[in-house]
């Protein structure tokens, strides 16, 4: 298998489309552990389908499920890094994890 770094942009539509079919079969079945997985690795290669430059730093994002805003202060790779709110401590996510926040 390639990695995520080294496929092309359908073929990372095509992996995105499998790893959501898989998951949804493993949250139908009461399998939560490997529907964790699957999403996480859902969530990567939408990271690399999106890249970063559609993000800013300073700006806020929805997490997905997280209800406060996390403002980004870099990026490292596709990882987002930055802080909700609350936090004094600086947390990674996939930007694919990502959303405007309203």
């Amino acid at each position: 298998m390639r990695l995520l770094s080294q496929m092309t942009l359908a073929e990372l539509q095509e992996e995105m489309e499998r790893l959501r079919q898989q998951a949804e079969e493993k949250k139908k079945a009461g399998d939560e552990t490997q529907f964790a997985i699957l999403q996480q690795k859902f969530f990567m290669a939408k990271s690399y389908y999106l890249g970063t430059d559609g993000f800013r730093i300073g700006k806020q994002y929805r997490v997905y499920e997280h209800d406060q805003p996390f403002t980004i202060e870099y990026f490292n790779g596709v990882f987002a890094w930055g802080r909700f709110p609350d936090s004094t401590e600086a947390i990674g996510f996939p930007v694919g994890m990502l959303e405007e926040w309203d």
